[in-house]
């Protein structure tokens, strides 16, 4: 009776152990399972880590020749600007040069060089609706107050007062 109790215990450890490898062999084989799935994603993830790098590169570049384009545009408008600046110097002095010359001719006009300039605003308007809202404008009156006096609209007596000042 021992003997077979001993035999059965032993039987009943074999098939815990055999049960127990199972259990190992299981895991074991999920684990690589799991790994091989992997494999592909880290391949992929490695190449995009790749084009990733090779985009931030190409970005930089671009950025670079962006950025020295932009400063090579502001070098320009600064230029125009000191241009424009040298016009402009220009323009007042010729208008203080008419005007002086004005007053040598006729010592009553006590005008401002800025009214000589919209003078000749007026003048050169070919329409003589425009000159008139330019010469309103010159006499001080509001958009609204040359719209009312002309049957324009304001809009229509501010883009004349605009693009005659652009001209000028």
């Amino acid at each position: 009776m021992l003997m077979e109790a001993l035999g059965s215990l032993v039987l009943g450890l074999n098939i815990l152990l055999l049960i127990a490898g199972y259990l190992l062999f299981q895991q074991a084989r999920s684990e690589l399972n799991a790994r091989a799935v992997q494999i592909p994603v880290l391949t992929e993830i490695k190449a995009l880590q790749k084009s990733i790098t090779a985009l931030l590169e190409e970005m930089k570049s671009e950025a670079s020749r962006s950025s020295s384009q932009v400063e090579a545009r502001c070098a320009e408008a600064r230029e125009l600007l000191g241009s424009l600046d040298r016009h402009i110097e220009d323009a007042r002095t010729l208008a203080g040069t008419r005007t002086s010359r004005r007053r040598a001719a006729s010592p009553i006009a006590e005008k401002p060089a800025s009214a000589y300039i919209d003078e000749l605003v007026v003048e050169k308007a070919a329409n003589p609706r425009h000159q008139e809202a330019l010469f309103l404008a010159a006499e001080g009156k509001t958009p609204s107050e040359i719209a009312a006096r002309t049957g324009m609209s304001v809009a229509e007596i501010e883009i004349i007062l605009l693009f005659s000042k652009t001209t000028t």
